[in-house]
Protein backbone atom coordinates (compact mmCIF):
# COMPACT_ATOMS: atom_id res chain seq x y z
CA UNK A 1 0.00 0.00 0.00
CA UNK A 2 1.40 3.41 -0.95
CA UNK A 3 1.92 6.32 1.40
CA UNK A 4 -0.88 8.33 -0.29
CA UNK A 5 -3.35 5.50 0.29
CA UNK A 6 -2.38 5.31 3.97
CA UNK A 7 -2.87 9.07 4.39
CA UNK A 8 -6.26 8.93 2.63
CA UNK A 9 -7.33 6.14 4.90
CA UNK A 10 -6.32 8.15 7.94
CA UNK A 11 -8.32 11.17 6.79
CA UNK A 12 -11.39 9.02 6.13
CA UNK A 13 -11.04 7.43 9.55
CA UNK A 14 -10.94 10.87 11.09
CA UNK A 15 -13.97 12.24 9.18
CA UNK A 16 -16.65 10.01 10.72
CA UNK A 17 -15.75 10.66 14.38
CA UNK A 18 -15.42 14.36 13.54
CA UNK A 19 -18.97 14.34 12.10
CA UNK A 20 -20.30 12.63 15.22
CA UNK A 21 -18.46 15.06 17.46
CA UNK A 22 -19.77 17.99 15.39
CA UNK A 23 -23.31 16.68 15.84
CA UNK A 24 -22.86 16.51 19.62
CA UNK A 25 -21.40 20.00 19.73
CA UNK A 26 -24.31 21.30 17.64
CA UNK A 27 -26.88 19.63 19.90
CA UNK A 28 -25.25 20.95 23.07
CA UNK A 29 -24.89 24.41 21.57
CA UNK A 30 -28.57 24.50 20.56
CA UNK A 31 -29.60 23.28 24.02
CA UNK A 32 -27.51 26.05 25.59
CA UNK A 33 -29.11 28.61 23.30
CA UNK A 34 -32.57 27.29 24.14
CA UNK A 35 -31.82 27.66 27.85
CA UNK A 36 -30.48 31.18 27.32
CA UNK A 37 -33.53 32.23 25.34
CA UNK A 38 -35.95 30.72 27.85
CA UNK A 39 -34.15 32.62 30.61
CA UNK A 40 -34.32 35.81 28.54
CA UNK A 41 -38.05 35.27 27.86
CA UNK A 42 -38.70 34.80 31.59
CA UNK A 43 -36.92 38.09 32.25
CA UNK A 44 -39.04 39.77 29.59
CA UNK A 45 -42.20 38.40 31.20
CA UNK A 46 -41.06 39.74 34.58
CA UNK A 47 -40.30 43.11 32.97
CA UNK A 48 -43.76 43.19 31.36
CA UNK A 49 -45.43 42.34 34.66
CA UNK A 50 -43.49 45.08 36.44
CA UNK A 51 -44.34 47.58 33.70
CA UNK A 52 -48.04 46.72 34.05
CA UNK A 53 -47.85 47.13 37.82
CA UNK A 54 -46.06 50.47 37.54
CA UNK A 55 -48.64 51.65 35.02
CA UNK A 56 -51.47 50.64 37.35
CA UNK A 57 -49.83 52.42 40.30
CA UNK A 58 -49.37 55.55 38.18
CA UNK A 59 -52.99 55.36 37.02
CA UNK A 60 -54.24 55.08 40.58
CA UNK A 61 -52.01 57.93 41.76
CA UNK A 62 -53.03 60.24 38.94
CA UNK A 63 -56.67 59.26 39.41
CA UNK A 64 -56.46 60.15 43.10
CA UNK A 65 -54.98 63.53 42.25
CA UNK A 66 -57.82 64.10 39.78
CA UNK A 67 -60.36 63.16 42.42
CA UNK A 68 -58.91 65.73 44.81
CA UNK A 69 -59.35 68.45 42.19
CA UNK A 70 -62.99 67.50 41.79
CA UNK A 71 -63.55 68.40 45.44
CA UNK A 72 -62.95 72.10 44.74
CA UNK A 73 -66.00 74.33 44.52
CA UNK A 74 -67.50 74.39 41.03
CA UNK A 75 -68.96 77.88 41.19
CA UNK A 76 -65.56 79.58 41.00
CA UNK A 77 -64.76 79.96 37.25
CA UNK A 78 -61.00 79.54 37.33
CA UNK A 79 -61.26 76.42 39.52
CA UNK A 80 -63.75 74.75 37.17
CA UNK A 81 -61.59 75.51 34.12
CA UNK A 82 -58.42 74.30 35.84
CA UNK A 83 -60.07 71.06 36.97
CA UNK A 84 -61.17 70.41 33.37
CA UNK A 85 -57.66 71.10 32.02
CA UNK A 86 -56.05 68.97 34.72
CA UNK A 87 -58.41 66.08 34.03
CA UNK A 88 -57.64 66.29 30.31
CA UNK A 89 -53.91 66.31 31.01
CA UNK A 90 -54.25 63.34 33.35
CA UNK A 91 -56.13 61.39 30.69
CA UNK A 92 -53.48 62.26 28.10
CA UNK A 93 -50.71 61.22 30.49
CA UNK A 94 -52.33 57.84 31.19
CA UNK A 95 -52.89 57.24 27.46
CA UNK A 96 -49.25 58.13 26.76
CA UNK A 97 -47.97 55.77 29.43
CA UNK A 98 -50.18 52.93 28.14
CA UNK A 99 -48.77 53.47 24.64
CA UNK A 100 -45.22 53.51 26.01
CA UNK A 101 -45.69 50.22 27.84
CA UNK A 102 -47.45 48.63 24.85
CA UNK A 103 -44.69 49.77 22.47
CA UNK A 104 -42.00 48.52 24.83
CA UNK A 105 -43.67 45.11 25.07
CA UNK A 106 -44.10 44.85 21.30
CA UNK A 107 -40.48 45.80 20.61
CA UNK A 108 -39.17 43.38 23.22
CA UNK A 109 -41.36 40.52 21.98
CA UNK A 110 -40.37 41.13 18.35
CA UNK A 111 -36.70 41.39 19.28
CA UNK A 112 -36.86 38.12 21.23
CA UNK A 113 -38.53 36.22 18.38
CA UNK A 114 -36.26 37.69 15.71
CA UNK A 115 -33.02 37.10 17.59
CA UNK A 116 -34.02 33.51 18.40
CA UNK A 117 -34.84 32.79 14.76
CA UNK A 118 -31.69 34.45 13.42
CA UNK A 119 -29.45 32.71 15.94
CA UNK A 120 -30.90 29.30 15.20
CA UNK A 121 -30.57 29.89 11.45
CA UNK A 122 -26.94 30.95 11.89
CA UNK A 123 -26.14 27.90 14.01
CA UNK A 124 -27.80 25.58 11.51
CA UNK A 125 -25.92 27.23 8.65
CA UNK A 126 -22.57 27.09 10.46
CA UNK A 127 -22.90 23.42 11.36
CA UNK A 128 -24.15 22.64 7.86
CA UNK A 129 -20.96 24.19 6.49
CA UNK A 130 -18.88 22.14 8.92
CA UNK A 131 -20.75 19.01 7.79
CA UNK A 132 -20.18 19.87 4.14
CA UNK A 133 -16.48 20.41 4.84
CA UNK A 134 -16.20 17.04 6.60
CA UNK A 135 -18.04 15.37 3.71
CA UNK A 136 -15.22 16.47 1.40
CA UNK A 137 -12.90 14.07 3.22
CA UNK A 138 -15.15 11.04 2.87
CA UNK A 139 -15.37 11.13 -0.92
Amino acid sequence: MSTAAKETKKVKDFAEPAKEFSGLVKENYLNGLEFTFSLFEQNVKAFNTQADQILEIEREYVSNIGESYKGFPKDVPFVNENVKKTTEQIDRYIALRKDQVKTSKNITDKFTKDIRTLTQQNVEKAFSLVGDYLNLFTV
